[in-house]
């Protein structure tokens, strides 16, 4: 295997740390300028030499077993493109969130899903976003050759690679356990860019339903394109854009005028600050179980 460590320019020491371990086997890349997350995950995927390639965070990790499990799969059937598995939730000092993982599993479908394969995969993971990247191992020939790798994705780059990979028609196979530890913390980057996580999400969804107007999935698509919209309504809430989280939660009306959560954010944007502040939290707890930021 190799492992190639992307530096997007940070200010830590990565390079030194890099540096110390003295094998061949890793490669140090630096970004003179941070030239954001989906053009450094690109980067790392065009850099790569390997038949197979996996993008985890510098603040996630994996089971010593994830790569070979993950592997298993994706060499013993050519028409499978991509490999997952659950995955435990830790905060920023490393420990496991057992009953938020638990949610977690089960609002992204993953507690439920059938273990195998999964052909096609489309309808599997449109709805719920249940593939974490740091969960994941991909075919990387069908990882480029997809048209996943687009820089403007941003931050649900993730998101997007996987869709691509489905539309493309093979299948995905789902080993049940947590062989992969995904970090959630107040200082990280998906907790700070909120907005431009959906605002990126309803890119990729329009870019998406521009290559598939009609049918089962342009209808799931809008679905996903108007809980992105809502959810860039309460990140603007919580910024105290109240004039800005109004015009959003109009224009997700406008489009699906049915759904509860849109009327909850306007309804918010017009009450006095002390029942908003206790509204909007009840409504953000909620958004967060429902969509995974992307995290990506």
């Amino acid at each position: 295997f190799e492992l190639i460590v992307c530096d997007n320019a940070s200010t830590d020491e990565t390079r030194e740390i890099v540096a110390d371990f003295r094998d061949f086997r890793i490669r140090y890349i630096r970004n003179h300028n941070n030239i954001g997350v989906a053009a450094n995950w690109i980067n790392a995927v065009q850099q790569a030499t390997g038949e197979y390639c996996a993008i985890i965070g510098d603040d996630d990790r994996w089971h010593p077993t994830f790569l070979q499990r993950m592997l298993e799969p994706l060499v013993q059937d050519i028409n499978i493109d991509i490999a997952f598995c659950d995955h435990w939730l830790i905060n920023a000092a490393g420990d496991v969130l057992s009953d938020l993982t638990h949610t977690y599993s089960k609002a992204y479908g993953r507690a439920d899903l059938k273990p195998g394969l999964h052909k096609p995969f489309l309808a599997t993971i449109l709805p719920t976003q249940l593939i974490c990247h740091a969960a994941a191992l991909m075919r990387r020939e069908s990882l480029m050759a997809s048209g996943a790798l687009n820089p403007r994705a941003g931050r649900v780059i993730d998101y997007y690679s996987f869709m691509q990979l489905a539309l493309a028609g093979k299948g995905a196979f789902y080993i049940p356990e947590r062989l992969a530890y995904y970090r959630i913390h107040p200082e990280s980057s998906s907790a700070h860019f909120q907005l431009q996580v959906w605002r990126d999400m309803q890119w990729v969804c329009a870019e998406l339903l521009r290559q598939n107007p009609v049918g089962v999935t342009a209808r799931r698509l809008r679905g996903v394109f108007s809980k992105a919209i809502t959810s860039e309504g309460f990140a603007l809430l919580r910024e105290k854009d109240r004039w800005g989280a109004m015009r959003t939660f109009g224009r997700v009306l406008r489009m699906t005028p049915l759904r509860v959560r849109p009327w909850l954010g306007l309804g918010l944007s017009l009450f006095p600050n002390h029942w908003r502040r206790y509204l909007n939290y009840t409504a953000s707890f909620a958004e967060n179980v429902e969509l995974k930021s992307a995290e990506v």
